[in-house]
């Protein structure tokens, strides 16, 4: 097999992971692939040039000269590398592969690479596990947001016995009990934190007893669970009287983790601003359905005060945080997550030491073909 694969710097901002790791490139080195990364690609996420080198890659400042058949980028080329036209260093045949923005983006890729892969297509099947960048991101997500948010928290998580008196957990509530919402009730737990959760999923609540936290049941706004695991997503006045009901939650708890997502969707409004506003200075959002809203040009998130990428503090002392890359804030791991999800779909790729699209979940992902978007 002689087969190349590329690693880009990453160009949208703010990123710090890189796709490709120098662990999981020696493995793919020694199945017969030439790995090339651009000199830099991983020093954001402490993997020096010399790293790769010794792993058995090709680092190279410039890729002037380079054919890749699969090039890797955690994100899509950014709108500013669309517009310039810069030529992305992919053989006549090549593959990008990469998350993109959705139908939208995939015009402007088509100009740029012959074939894309957009990972987010990935069906959610179990087959699929290995391949899936979004639930290994959306692991580390939910633990880097919790601890976000405990940095940010005027107070102590875990019940305390001194000399000088007790202090009780802190209350944390976890709204969406997806990928990162199952990881920041363990975190919480962890840390000691008196934890509930609520999903619109009723099937759930087995997995949140499980962590030692309680479920919040509101029977008369459960839906039916959506597509590829997800929640469906609730009408506007659906979503209305689910914050409303939960108002005394949120006002109640000291840290709040939103979580709540649905594809293709804005994210549902879960912690309106009259939450917000009776919540007790020094309380904690994290927000992490301002990804979702920032991907799709949206303000706001799971928070209608919300901001992407920003942490504001409201008059009545309210921390929210609304950053849209929490996997990037632990960067080491989440680039390792990302590389081996990688090497498996590459794995999949390869046959007779050459690249083929037929498997299903390939098919799945493959958007863009012969330099056109493919239809459905």
């Amino acid at each position: 097999m002689s087969l190349t694969c590329v690693v880009l710097n990453e160009t949208a901002a703010p990123e710090t992971r890189v796709a490709m790791v120098p662990d999981v490139a020696a493995k793919l080195t020694k199945s017969g692939w030439r790995v090339v990364v651009q000199a830099g690609a991983g020093v954001a996420a402490g993997f020096p040039d010399a790293a790769y080198t010794a792993a058995g890659a090709t680092v190279q400042a410039k890729l002037n000269n380079v054919q890749a058949d699969v090039l890797l980028m955690l994100k899509a080329p950014t709108d500013a590398h669309t517009a310039a036209k810069t030529a992305l260093p992919l053989s006549p045949h090549g593959t990008l592969i990469t998350l993109t923005k959705g139908a939208g983006q995939w015009p402007a890729l088509a100009k740029l690479a012959p074939n894309v892969l957009a990972l987010e297509k990935l069906p959610r099947t179990s087959r699929a596990q290995a391949l899936d960048v979004l639930s290994s991101q959306a692991n580390l997500a939910g633990y880097a947001a919790v601890l976000a948010g405990v940095a940010q928290f005027g107070g102590v998580l875990p019940p305390l016995s001194t000399a000088a008196g007790s202090i009780k957990p802190a209350k944390a509530l976890v709204l969406g009990v997806g990928v990162a919402g199952l990881q920041a009730i363990a975190t919480l737990r962890r840390l000691g934190a008196a934890v509930k959760a609520y999903d619109v999923r009723p099937e759930v609540q087995e997995q949140i007893i499980s962590l030692g936290a309680k479920p919040i049941t509101m029977p008369e706004t459960t839906t039916p669970q959506g597509s590829g695991g997800y929640a469906a997503a609730l009408s506007e006045s659906a979503q209305a009287a689910l914050a409303a009901q939960l108002e005394a939650e949120v006002a109640a708890s000291d840290v709040v983790i939103a979580t709540a997502q649905v594809p293709g969707k804005p994210a549902p409004l879960l912690v309106s601003a009259a939450a917000v506003a009776a919540m007790r200075a020094g309380s904690v959002v994290i927000d992490l359905g301002t990804t979702t809203n920032h991907v799709q040009g949206l303000t706001g998130g799971n928070c209608p005060l919300s901001r992407a990428d920003e942490m504001i503090q409201t008059a009545n002392g309210v921390h929210i945080i609304g950053l849209t890359n929490h996997p990037a804030r632990v960067a080491r791991q989440a680039s390792a997550f990302w590389a081996q999800n990688m090497a498996n779909l590459l794995a999949l790729c390869v046959k007779d030491g050459a690249l083929t699209w037929h498997d299903e979940l390939i098919t799945a992902m493959h958007v863009v073909q012969a330099s056109q978007v493919k239809e459905g």
